[in-house]
């Protein structure tokens, strides 16, 4: 692959709100690659990933590289690292931390997933 490869990421923003739930699995069936992301200040958010990743991979019928982002790494947490990497691992994820507010890891974030679907396109 090219250095300089040009990838149009199309993201899909589905939170957790009941009303679009039966709006999730349309946007999920059409996906080369997913981002669970949960929040580091909030326990409860890592926990609703497992159930997340499994719905994408029912919806999508086919293996997609999916990453897990803890977010707000910038503020203090509440989910240690090693428990969201294990996580992470479970579900056969790969992991990163990032702050949308100071940008921290957010760009390598896109960077990663878009290389990864890249790959699985060009094997």
């Amino acid at each position: 692959m090219e250095e300089n490869t040009t990838v149009r990421l199309l993201i899909w923003d589905i939170g957790g709100q009941e009303q679009f739930a039966k709006l999730r699995t349309i946007y999920f069936k059409g996906s080369n690659g997913a981002l669970g992301v949960f929040d580091l200040t909030n326990p409860q958010s890592l926990l609703k990933l497992p159930g997340w990743i499994s719905s994408i991979k029912k919806s999508v019928k086919k293996t997609i590289p999916m990453m897990i982002i803890g977010n707000k790494s910038d503020l203090e947490r509440q989910v240690e690292r090693s428990e969201a990497e294990d996580l992470a691992s479970r579900l056969n994820c790969e992991y990163l931390e990032t702050s949308a507010k100071t940008g921290d890891n957010v760009e390598l974030a896109f960077e990663t997933i878009a290389k990864a679907c890249l790959q699985g396109i060009t094997e």
